[in-house]
């Protein structure tokens, strides 16, 4: 059975069907006999990627039916996972893509939230620190708490106005989806989608 693999700008992450697991991308050489369906976003390892003989790219084989260009395979993957609501992964960046009846609609690409945090501390070093717990309903009453604030509830205010259900995936998912009314954390949101088009091609 082959393993899938969604290959990002921080980190490869691999699913076998019952656990997932990431590596850094210098790592990638382990697996090379292994059999592998795959997408790649960090365009630096395309042609390493060429090399392994048993890898399969899934991106040709990806079909969405979208008036939006240049959707990267990982948004793809994501909407191919759902029929209808609200796509969010917050990774590197935050991407949010609207599905309507299994049509991709639109969406936009936020800054991620990590990179965001470190935007601050380029501001001024009181600004620096990590994300503190905050809600929409209360205003902020320390520093740390106005950065988070500045950083989370706008995001979740432009992603919740486009309606529900609202999917969240990806490294800081779980800090979103938390703020989100009716988000719904799922870190395999990816695989769901990559295995159905698996089904045609590995």
């Amino acid at each position: 059975m082959a393993l899938l693999c969604d290959i990002g700008n921080s980190f490869a992450h691999f699913y076998d069907g019952v656990r997932s697991w990431r590596e850094p991308h210098n790592r990638l050489e382990l697996y090379r006999r292994e059999r592998v369906c795959y997408i790649n976003v960090k365009t630096a390892l395309e042609e390493e990627l060429r090399t392994f003989e048993g890898w399969t790219d899934l991106e040709p084989f990806m079909e969405i039916e979208t008036d939006y260009r240049g959707l990267g395979a990982d948004r793809k993957a994501l909407c191919l996972a759902v029929e209808d609501g609200v796509v969010v992964d917050a990774g590197s960046a935050v991407t949010v893509d609207l599905m309507e009846k299994g049509r991709h609609k639109g969406g936009f690409i936020y800054p991620g939230i990590t990179k965001m945090r470190e935007c601050y501390g380029t501001i001024s070093p009181i600004l620096k620190g990590e994300m503190v717990p905050v809600r929409a309903q209360r205003l902020p009453q320390r520093t740390d708490e106005a950065v988070s604030y500045g950083i989370l509830i706008p995001l979740v205010k432009a992603i919740e106005s486009l309606g529900s259900p609202i999917y969240v995936t990806g490294g800081d998912g779980r800090l979103l989806a938390d703020l989100i009314t009716d988000g719904m954390y799922d870190g395999l949101l990816i695989f769901k989608g990559l295995e159905k088009v698996k089904e045609r091609v590995c």
